[in-house]
């Protein structure tokens, strides 16, 4: 493979790569435990942060208005969150991602063959580029809106839970290893090497190595 190939990403998997690991995203319950704990430390540390520093979150809104902006404002950010994903990945492959959803949850998916350094901006993208932008809404925007932003800017956090997660499992693996997300699993290829040994559950006809 090519070191344009690398930084680009494939749609085809090379020669000699076999299936080393699989994440089942939806069903994995380890992985879903440690998506769910990272959330609710980030609400909890949001939520912390708001009382410690008084910060100033009322609205001159009635509750019902509140809801519904904040309501509005958040399956707003859901869809331009997967929509981040998507550009990013398209950006750094080339190759067109394709989005889904798994109530009540929206997934952004791709065929391509990701290095270890293309997967981690993609991850993290939404979290940086829209972390910095409700940062700044909140501090520039009228005092109505500012529950509304601080809402989202924490969703932003705590909805790249899953994100974080992947990429500590990401993380770990061998040099050269490329990742394939189909937004419903993560599967991580190696490069064959003597004496390699897959785990025949994890294996699938036609990917594996000659």
């Amino acid at each position: 493979m090519t070191g344009q190939a690398k930084a680009r990403g494939i749609s085809a998997l090379p020669t000699g790569y076999l299936l080393h690991q699989t994440i089942d995203i939806k069903n994995e319950r380890k992985f879903q435990l440690a998506t769910q704990s990272f959330f609710l430390l980030i609400v909890l540390a949001a939520g912390t942060a708001a009382l410690v520093f008084a910060l100033p979150l009322t609205s001159g809104w009635s509750l019902w208005g509140t809801i519904a902006v904040t309501a509005i404002s958040v399956l707003v950010y859901m869809a331009v969150h997967e929509a981040t994903h998507g550009v990013a990945i398209h950006v750094l492959t080339g190759i067109r991602p394709f989005y889904g959803m798994a109530f009540p949850f929206l997934t952004t998916g791709s065929r391509a063959y990701l290095s270890h350094r293309s997967f981690v901006i993609a991850a993290l993208a939404p979290c940086i580029v829209w972390g910095a932008v409700l940062l700044a809404a909140w501090f520039l925007l009228p005092a109505d809106f500012r529950l509304t932003a601080y809402v989202v800017l924490t969703l932003n956090f705590a909805g790249s839970a899953g994100d974080f997660v992947l990429i500590g499992a990401v993380r770990g693996q061998p040099a050269g290893a490329l990742v394939q997300d189909d937004g419903a699993k993560i599967r991580i290829f190696v490069p064959r090497e003597p004496g390699h040994t897959v785990d025949p559950g994890h294996s699938t006809p036609g990917q594996q190595g000659p």
